[in-house]
């Protein structure tokens, strides 16, 4: 549990300096839709994000639930975010997933890029489930080993494996990376059922070249290719409830 406290800590301190610069509009474009693909399905007034990182869902769940609980393991995450958001109806709460322990239920729960990053994700997702409220949804996003840029990387000889861990995976601290095979396994292993499975945007180059040198046409375009194609895209999702 410390190593992964150092790495959260780690990853959190570099996330602006390293992880998402050069391509910030982007990121927070795919926020953006990938919330607009959550909200669809939103249930009730109670929400619990797990991992708000620079807290750019948050912000967005505050005007979508009357009360919301961010949980994340790393204190400078909190505190960034504490100073972005000023409202009653938000608590945070620095703690390891794998170590928080709720008294009340939730209707909606974001799991939003954190199965990647836990040792044993299977038994995260089941204790998930008895957090959430009896007709409550689980919201989860991951990394997608099949994304078209992970196999070009591949014949290009970047990577050994589509699931191999690249440089900003180890960055992020990042110990596996989903194949759309997988994280269905990894949902249906721990009892739940799924509602909605998605992608978001099919990315054949990087995130910087794409910020670089694509317009924003280009890139709405392939964001909407997404929705045809999500087991190419670059992050995968699942809307799922328990069975």
């Amino acid at each position: 549990m410390k190593q992964d406290k150092f790495i959260l800590e780690n990853s959190a301190q570099q996330y602006h300096t390293e992880i998402v610069k050069g391509w910030e509009k982007l990121y927070i474009k795919k926020r953006y839709f990938l919330y607009q693909a959550f909200k669809k399905y939103f249930q009730g007034k109670k929400v619990l994000e797990l991992g708000c990182a620079d807290g750019a869902m948050t912000q967005w769940l505050i005007h979508d639930f009357e009360s919301v609980t961010v949980v994340d393991g790393s204190e400078v995450f909190i505190k960034e975010i504490r100073e972005k958001i000023n409202s009653p109806y938000v608590t945070f709460i620095c703690s390891l997933f794998e170590e928080y322990s709720p008294t009340e239920k939730y209707d909606s729960i974001l799991v939003s890029h954190i199965l990647e990053h836990v040792d044993e994700p299977v038994l995260l997702l089941k204790r998930i489930k008895k957090w959430l409220a009896s007709e409550g949804r689980c919201f989860i996003s991951v990394p997608n080993a099949d994304s078209l840029h992970r196999l070009i990387g591949v014949k290009m000889g970047m990577l050994t494996e589509k699931d191999s861990l690249n440089e900003q995976d180890l960055l992020l601290g990042h110990k596996r990376v989903y194949t759309p095979q997988l994280l269905k396994s990894h949902i249906a292993s721990a009892g739940y059922h799924i509602i909605k499975y998605g992608g978001i945007m099919i990315k054949p180059v990087s995130n910087r070249q794409i910020e670089a040198e694509w317009s924003d046409e280009l890139i709405d375009a392939f964001f909407k290719l997404g929705e045809d194609l999500p087991d190419l895209c670059s992050e995968i999702y699942a809307v799922i409830s328990k069975e």
